[in-house]
């Protein structure tokens, strides 16, 4: 995002966009299940359906200052991203669909090509269709897993020689990082909604068109 001064109410516009984005998931949803149900339909349904508890729990941590538990969310989401795209590569939908109910993990399901669908692979090749989702991708991984971003959280310079460590307190962003991650979960709740609507052209169009 282009470097500018923020405040709360601006953070509180993105919240208020993120939790417009909801009505648009639904509003895909309704439309592409009142046609003839695919088996596509029910692995997209689920999709959204994390997708919107994603988002509310975003804004709910987020406004509890509770940084550390919601940004791990906006690689989840992109997880979501990944997981729809997949689907865009296989020749066979209900092949595709039968091995995931198997309990088939999607980085061992082949696309068309015959190449593994890795977060790697599915990450790299989406990056061409929405250029900075590999970034956020590789950005946010680091507040899934522990790592050393936690660790400077937690720790700061008192006086020389001496280290201040703050447990139990999660307020550790400014205002500006709390922008940048509500608008990294905005972007990514975005491109999701923009393939679910893809799916919805391409299904209204009928699947062999």
């Amino acid at each position: 995002m282009k470097q500018m001064e923020f405040d709360e109410s601006y953070l509180n516009e993105i919240f208020e966009d993120l939790h417009n984005l909801e009505t648009h998931f639904i509003k895909e949803a309704s439309i592409f299940l009142q046609t003839n149900t695919y088996t596509m339909d029910l692995y997209y349904s689920a999709i959204i359906n994390r997708a919107i508890a994603l988002i509310r729990g975003f804004i709910t941590l987020s406004k509890e200052n509770n940084y550390v538990s919601s940004i791990p969310l906006i690689r989840i989401q992109v997880d979501n991203c990944l997981r729809f795209y997949a689907t865009t590569l296989v020749d066979d939908y209900d092949a595709f669909f039968m091995d995931f109910m198997k309990g088939e993990h999607v980085g061992n399901i082949p696309d068309a090509s015959g190449k593994k669908m890795t977060d790697t692979y599915l990450v790299k090749k989406l990056n061409k269709l929405f250029p900075g989702i590999h970034k956020l991708y590789k950005n946010t991984s680091g507040y899934v897993h522990l790592s050393n971003q936690h660790t400077f959280l937690q720790t700061s310079i008192v006086k020389e020689r001496t280290i201040g460590i703050r447990i139990g307190n999660f307020d550790f962003y400014n205002i500006d990082k709390k922008v940048d991650f509500a608008y990294n979960m905005f972007k990514a709740s975005e491109i999701l909604l923009d393939l679910i609507k893809n799916w919805t052209v391409h299904k209204m169009k009928g699947l062999d068109t």
